[in-house]
């Protein structure tokens, strides 16, 4: 038998379920039975309380331990009983509420909860009153969150430099592997597409020279992160590396594209199924242009933000105060009820039982609406201006650019502190709630209104000006606001000082007082937030912004309307007995955010600025959760120009006051439709003075009306209004691509509109239509073709070829198409097409057949963009609307009714894409490209450089093996540049000025070497700077002879080409017997220059397939003691082509090596006769040298003799002689015997005598040319050699030992 657990001890409560189990029934201890009588309640409902407990009564898991218990407000327990609560405390007059927005959720919330422990744990004496539970709504708080990529890579710029890819695998000489690429192609072309939840991107770019071959998937990056984690749904890589047409095209190496066959389902692959790589330019929407995205900088955010409430009154949040017959038999809760029904719905529902009026039953009405204390009174300093306006009841007022208004905060509290004396005289509800919230409104709209700060009202622009006042407590802060822009209809309205001051304003439960009420949608003043964006480029054709949105309505803790009782069904609760809990609703629901585009000229220089035109349509984005959604909105001036676009808010009010039902908004929505493979939704828009503006997007149509309200704010919300019915006649049409019979799209716009209109420049200015029917099935449309003359500028709005074909003349047809009339049933985008015959003299099909195939016939297809009455579905009331315009209004008479434009604007503009037309196909002929389209998942956020790993480069001409492949040896890559017209400098420098053999030597030096090059080479930069600035890293001279540019080895090396040790051999031997006399010059280098240095040296370390990093190691000189070491640190940067660690090393030793031991260098000229040398040729420079010494100089007196601090022997010298009198300074030979000059010429003069020393140097020409005077100039560097005549640097790059290396 089972134990029977006491009240104190827990119980496991199951979640299964039991066959034909029953509630637990647990008997009563006999001090149970007194609390039961205590209560006036019954046995069985005390049962149901223990039950419940015991549900609760569990041992919670740890995780919680830091959440916080809500405890209902007013519920106490005391010795293990729970002790009901008092109505009033229920209804705010225990405790103070709590400030701000989220404390009054909070507290909404308890209260919620508190009522709920309230309809368990305490049941009515009466044990005939019944409760009745109505639905919440409670909708969900986790959504799948959308995708963006962040950022965008720039396109390359103009004349930028194809990368030349240069390297192959190898073995160094510590035998590891060397090699491997990371290319970093050119952007050449970017496109954003805009799918709502995510993005798409499509870029084309240019890997260098053809012949590379396909990189492997593992080793393409975007930024750091690989393709390779992406799912091949989410995007597709072309890859071309061919000598012709390299233009990328469908199939993808890697990823997929199209439809998916196995679904059929189009968004399932990497290109969500649309056309790839295609432009929307005025030749239409699938073109080949030219596109190129960014992301704007500067003012990108546009919308409302931080609404202020104008005279909009608060009403608290319904509650159904349920007064049964047998509750109200009690005369202490009889004014607890009236009162906090009188709080909530009115003075006039205080009415209960047999006194009320039949039209004051059941709670009647909206609420009560309690003033704010804040909005605007004045206009122009005149308070009583203003006529009404529909939808509104307030007056409203013209404005003009320089009008003022005053905004009222009032801080006085004692208004409502009478109207508790008032209204609920001797029960415990008072309003201490909202005097307590109405104090953070207030400030929060003091700290905003601050001077300088923008505000939109209505359609018009204001800035704070000045304030004045007090807005501490019991004091009146009066702000004032001018006028500085009018956007559309310039009106505002004033909410007046009795709706302000006066404690409430509009209705109180159904009673209406049209001077102070102030809709939720009354001229709310919001932070104004407006994107401007002026093309990148002058000669931009259409220009398409990508627009991030995340628009939203939320109800935390908000009353359920739907759910509510009609004050009738509610009275009739009361009769019976029943009490009703109240509904609440936690959950996000529709809002629609709306702004307008306004367009102008950009100006030029010495013009005045240009005024700004909106164009005719509103734009809307609607959501419902917090989720961040893209769209797009195309934008094509049907008269070219360079145009600035500027994006602005249109406020709730705007919309809701000055715009009529029957009005059309157009409904920005991705998922309408499919998105870039249908033409979207588009218009011609009339700007006025700019001209038409044809617009697109993907979207639809709605009426003003259905963005108006939200059913969540209605009773009995399915009672249907009106059907809307589906229009079929189209209004609207756009060209999307012209096609020739043959394939040639050489000019074909161009000889269609021609062969109706006639040629442009035989009506040059003037404007042609013509009418044309096209029959379609069992329906048909008629189209007017109207176009205008136009003088184009060249490169802007036509090209060279476009000239030539026109016979010389610059004027084209600038068209509109628009629908004359149509039969038949018509829907959005659908297609059409017209096709031509273009006869034989038509100028624009004669020139086409000089670039490809001719054509007798050109097809120009057209998608239906819209059609009349495009909107569809049922608009829908309800007995109460508890808030108009609460989809659109900016601010809510509840604060359990938050919006997405809270606390920032709702939208930004996140990209730009410009296209412009082309006049032929870029085909990217002898290039490597790559073409990407990928999808936003999250994994990838940002398009930052694409990166792709290669083991081999371009092929080249190997010039020892004498093919065509990849190379890693610097004298390949140096011949390929001597070598190649369109990379290099071939168009430049002749093949007789290329040194070939000597190249050819130098190659078969690296590779016996091991002394690899693998690079990108990305700059430009002069041809022999990049020559000399490589060549001693690859341990090898440039060399010039007769002009010839070439490559020797700086290091002797032997038959097999290694470096060698032997004695050098001197090919000649240059003395005074064969150097022109006076042409020798020695030069030393700075001693500064050859100190003993220490040597950081950094080289590459690749990994197969991903991003290499960088490698250093410190070398210093081992044959120096420590405290003799170099501090002296020179850089060694082989990163950009060293791959392996020995090669690093070794040419640091030969750097370190030249600085220490090279120390001059000569020139000089000889004559051509029987020279046996050239550049990389060691030779012998025999040098006989002068020297001077301060102790060998003297003076000879009048007389002959020496007069000297040293004693010289006898015998003849080399002296230098300086006469004082004459001042001559000769170089002569002297004889000196017994301590005398034996020629008296030299008596009375002062000399020095010189000696000398022969020097037997071993150099390596650098430079031999012939000049213009016959004679051979050479220029040689010193090659110090030991007394074995070896190669001192050799020997150090060869002997490691002679260094220290630290990592």
């Amino acid at each position: 038998m089972a134990e029977w657990r006491p009240l104190h001890q827990s119980v496991y409560i199951g979640s299964g379920l039991e066959t034909g189990s029953q509630s637990y029934d647990p008997p009563l201890l006999p001090y149970e039975k007194t609390l039961v009588n205590a209560l006036g309640c019954s046995e069985e409902e005390y049962k149901k309380f223990i039950r419940y407990a015991m549900q609760k009564a569990h041992v919670r898991p740890a995780e919680y331990a830091h959440i916080p218990d809500i405890q209902a407000a007013g519920l106490s327990v005391t010795a293990g009983v729970y002790v009901a609560p008092t109505i009033a405390s229920l209804a705010g007059g225990g405790t103070a509420a709590a400030k701000g927005t989220g404390a009054i959720i909070a507290t909404n919330l308890a209260i919620g909860l508190a009522l709920t422990a309230v309809s368990v744990l305490l049941a009515p004496k009466d044990p005939k009153i019944k409760r009745k539970q109505l639905a919440d709504q409670i909708g969900p708080t986790r959504f799948n969150q959308s995708t963006n990529f962040d950022n965008v890579a720039s396109l390359a710029e103009l004349n930028q430099p194809i990368p030349i890819p240069f390297g192959k695998k190898g073995t160094g000489a510590d035998d590891e592997l060397t090699g491997g690429l990371i290319l970093a192609p050119a952007l050449v072309w970017s496109r954003l597409y805009a799918y709502g939840a995510y993005q798409g991107y499509e870029g084309v770019y240019v890997a260098g020279e053809f012949g590379v071959d396909t990189p492997d998937l593992g080793g393409i990056l975007i930024g750091t992160s690989a393709l390779s984690s992406l799912s091949d749904r989410d995007f597709a890589l072309y890859w071309s590396s061919e000598e012709d047409n390299n233009r990328p095209a469908s199939p993808p190496g890697y990823g997929t594209d199209g439809t998916d066959e196995a679904t059929k389902d189009s968004v399932a692959t990497g290109t969500v199924g649309r056309r790839i790589f295609t432009a929307p330019t005025k030749n239409g929407q699938f073109s080949d242009g030219f596109s190129m995205t960014y992301t704007p900088s500067g003012d990108t955010a546009f919308g409302t933000s931080t609404p202020i409430h104008n005279g909009t009154a608060y009403r608290f949040n319904w509650q159904v105060v349920s007064a049964t017959d047998a509750a109200m038999k009690n005369s202490d809760a009889r004014p607890e009820v009236r009162g906090l029904r009188r709080k909530i719905a009115g003075f006039d529902a205080g009415s209960i039982n047999k006194d009320r009026k039949p039209e004051q039953q059941g709670m009647p009405g909206v609420g009560r609406a309690y003033s704010r204390h804040m909005g605007i009174i004045s206009h122009n300093g005149n308070e009583n201006s203003g006529n009404k306006r529909p939808n509104t009841t307030q007056p409203a007022v013209t404005v003009a650019i320089g009008d003022t208004v005053r905004f009222e905060i009032d801080n006085r509290d004692g208004v409502w502190e009478e109207l508790t004396e008032a209204n609920f005289k001797d029960t415990e509800v008072n309003l201490k709630d909202l005097i307590s919230s109405a104090k953070s409104w207030r400030g929060r709209a003091s700290d905003l209104l601050a001077l300088g700060t923008k505000w939109i009202i209505g359609a018009s622009s204001w800035v704070v000006k000045a304030r004045e006042g007090s807005d501490l407590e019991d004091g009146v802060l009066y702000v004032d606001l001018e006028c500085v822009e009018i956007y559309g209809v310039p009106e505002i309205g004033i909410a007046g000082r009795r709706t302000v001051e006066e404690p409430l304003g509009g209705y109180d439960g159904d009673q209406f007082a049209p001077l102070k009420h102030c809709g939720s949608a009354f001229y709310t003043l919001c932070r104004e937030h407006v994107a401007t964006i002026r093309p990148v480029r002058r000669d931009t054709e259409v220009i398409e912004f990508g627009i991030k949105s995340q628009v939203w309505n939320r109800a935390s803790g908000l009353c359920n309307f739907n759910a509510i009782p009609s004050p009738a069904k509610l009275s009739q609760l009361d009769d019976d007995d029943v009490t009703v809990s109240t509904p609440r609703m936690d959950k996000y629901f529709k809002r629609s955010s709306c702004f307008s585009i306004f367009v102008r000229p950009v100006k030029e220089y010495g013009q005045a600025e240009n005024e700004w035109t909106r164009l005719p349509k509103v734009f809307c984005v609607q959501g419902s959760a917090p989720i961040t959604q893209t769209n797009y909105i195309r934008i094509r001036p049907n008269t070219p120009g360079y145009y600035e676009y500027k994006l602005v808010p249109r406020t709730g009010a705007d919309i809701a006051i000055n715009s009529v039902d029957s009005n059309f908004v157009t409904l920005l929505d991705a998922a309408e439709g499919v998105a870039y493979q249908d033409a979207g939704f588009g218009e011609n828009l009339d700007s006025g003075k700019y001209g038409n503006f044809r617009v697109t997007v993907q979207g639809r149509q709605v009426s003003v009306e259905s963005i108006r309200t939200n059913e969540e704010l209605f009773t009995n919300p399915s009672k249907t209004v009106r059907d809307i019915v589906q229009g079929s006649l189209p209004n609207d049409i756009e060209a999307l691509s012209y096609e020739s019979n043959t394939g040639n799209i050489f000019l074909v716009k161009h000889a269609w509109l021609t062969e109706f209109l006639g040629p442009a420049d035989d009506n040059r200015s003037s404007t042609v239509s013509v009418e044309h029917q096209e029959v379609k099935g069992d329906k048909s449309i008629t189209i007017k073709i109207e176009a205008t003359s136009i003088k184009g500028t060249k490169n802007v709005d036509i090209g060279q070829k476009y000239i030539d074909a026109n016979e010389g003349s610059r004027y084209y047809w600038s068209e509109v198409y628009t629908v004359v009339t149509a039969v038949g049933d018509w829907s959005p985008e659908e297609t059409f097409s017209i096709t031509k015959d273009i006869s034989l003299g038509n100028r624009f099909r004669r020139s086409a057949a000089l670039e490809g195939p001719e054509y007798r016939k050109v097809t120009a297809n057209f998608v239906v963009q819209s059609v009349t009455q495009s909107y569809s579905g049922q608009l829908r009331t309800g007995d109460r609307i508890f808030e108009q315009n609460s989809q659109i209004a900016d601010c809510s008479h509840y604060t359990e009714l938050t919006k997405s434009n809270e606390s920032g604007p709702e939208h930004t503009v996140v990209f730009v894409n410009e296209y412009i037309s082309n006049e032929s196909l870029p085909k990217y002929d002898g290039m490597s490209t790559i073409g990407l389209a990928i999808k936003s998942t999250g994994q990838i956020t940002s398009l930052n450089q694409l990166r792709l790993y290669s083991d081999e480069g371009i092929p080249v001409e190997r010039l020892i093996e004498g093919d065509n492949k990849p190379s890693n040896l610097f004298a390949d890559l140096v011949y390929y540049l001597l070598s190649n017209k369109t990379q290099g400098v071939g168009n430049i420098v002749p093949s007789e000025l290329i040194d070939e053999d000597s190249l050819r030597t130098t190659a078969r030096f690296l590779r016996a070497n091991r002394i690899f090059f693998d690079t990108v080479v990305e700059d430009s930069e002069s041809f022999r700077s990049f020559l000399y600035d490589n060549a001693p890293l690859q341990l090898c001279t440039f060399t010039i002879k007769n002009g010839r540019f070439g490559m020797q080895p700086a290091l002797p090396f032997n038959s097999n080409h290694e470096i060698s040790l032997n004695p050098i051999q001197v090919e000649q031997i240059f003395t005074a017997g064969n150097i022109i006399e006076n042409s020798l010059q020695l030069q030393y280098i700075d001693v500064a220059q050859r100190t003993n240095i220490r040597g950081l040296v950094t080289w590459r370390v690749t990994v197969q397939n991903d991003l290499p990093y960088q490698a250093s190691v410190l070398v210093q000189w081992a044959d120096l003691p420590v405290d003799q070491r170099a501090v002296t640190e020179e850089a060694f940067d082989l990163s950009d082509f060293c791959t392996n660690k020995e090669q690093a090393l070794r040419t640091a030793r030969f750097l370190m090596s030249s600085r220490r031991r090279v120390t001059k260098t000569v020139s000089f000229k000889t004559v051509p006769d029987a020279l046996g040398v050239q550049p990389g040729s060691y030779i012998r420079v025999i040098t006989e040298a002068s020297t001077y010494s301060s102790a060998a100089n003297g003076a000879i007196t009048d007389a002959g003799t020496l007069v000297s601090i040293t004693t010289i022997e006898d015998g003849t010298y080399e002296a230098v002689v300086y006469n004082p009198t004459t001042q001559e300074v000769s170089e002569t030979q002297v004889t000196i015997a017994d301590n005398a000059v034996t020629d008296s010429t030299f008596n009375g003069t002062f000399f020095t005598l010189l000696s000398g020393s022969t020097d037997y140097s071993v150099y390596q020409i650098e430079q031999l040319s012939l000049e213009e005077d016959g004679l051979v100039s050479i220029t040689a560097v010193e090659v110090p050699t030991d007394a074995s005549g070896v190669s001192i640097v050799a020997k150090d790059v060869l002997t490691p030992a002679n260094f220290t290396v630290l990592e």
